[in-house]
């Protein structure tokens, strides 16, 4: 622990860090979880449904081709979001296979920070014979307006930030992380929420005495849904959440296919929460 490097960071601060910032900085930091670790089957941290069973991903991808055939049937970008090993795609890309006005309108973009799991997806689509010479990698989602849409993502908005919130005696305070000089460890700090802003923000959701709010998650979603309203076409968002808010926290974190605690290890585990559901859909609904 005392030579792990996002600690260090967390120790410098001299001050707490919201739950979001720290999810960051085990995620997504340069010394990260998603930058550095073999993560995906039972080799690694844990295991998608798509490296359980093909079936997964072959209806999934006889979805897509049907959605395709009635309502675009022209060039469009199929757009994966945190592609993991490659294994769902692979599965859609074979059971379409002999689909051949399908395969040749598609433009692929797969949307993959891992520089690891890049290298695992282009290894796995060879040993398929899938052309990568016609495939776009980027980190972020930042897609040409030029053609219609369909989006799809396995497990990926679950790991994206959250900040916790929870009241207790009229009283808002947020959950926060810092370093324990004295024992040398990383543990949780509430601090009262003063600012209006993020008072207000709060106070726009209907819950009982414990919120998790991602707007990172919200931002992203949006940004998917406006594309698709000016695009055309279709999102498939599979992952775990709830519809009705839950009254307890959600975060956990798992390594070597085990639940560890979210504290220890930092950049060494993942880290996900559920998805708020309902916000989605009121983000689609609001973009129509």
């Amino acid at each position: 622990m005392k030579d792990n490097k996002i600690i260090e960071l967390i120790r410098k601060s001299k001050s707490p860090i919201n739950i979001e910032d720290f999810i960051k900085l085990c995620l997504y930091n340069e010394e990260g979880y998603y930058f550095n670790n073999r993560i995906i089957g039972k080799q690694g941290d844990f295991t998608t449904s798509p490296e359980i069973s093909q079936l997964f991903g072959e209806i999934i991808g006889l979805f897509i081709l049907s959605f395709w055939k009635k309502n675009i049937g022209k060039d469009f970008n199929l757009i994966e979001l945190g592609p993991g090993n490659g294994t769902l795609l692979i599965d859609i890309l074979n059971i379409t296979k002999n689909k051949f006005s399908f395969r040749k309108s598609i433009n692929l973009n797969l949307i993959e920070k891992n520089k690891r799991l890049i290298e695992n997806q282009k290894l796995n689509l060879r040993k398929f014979n899938h052309n990568i010479e016609k495939i776009n990698w980027q980190n972020n989602f930042i897609i040409d307006k030029d053609k219609p849409a369909i989006i799809y993502s396995n497990e990926f908005f679950d790991c994206l930030p959250i900040r916790q919130f929870y009241k207790k005696e009229e009283q808002i305070y947020e959950k926060m992380v810092i370093y324990n000089s004295q024992n040398e460890y990383l543990s949780y700090f509430d601090v009262k929420v003063e600012k209006k802003e993020i008072l207000n923000k709060i106070n726009s959701y209907d819950y009982e005495t414990v919120l998790e709010l991602s707007s990172l998650r919200e931002s992203y979603f949006n940004n998917i849904c406006e594309h698709i309203k000016f695009v055309g076409g279709l999102c498939i968002i599979i992952d775990y959440g709830y519809y009705t808010r839950p009254d307890n926290f959600t975060l956990q974190s798992i390594q070597n296919n085990k639940m560890t605690n979210v504290l220890d290890n930092p950049g060494e585990q993942d880290i996900t929460s559920l998805i708020d559901f309902k916000s989605f859909l009121d983000i689609a609904k609001k973009n129509k």
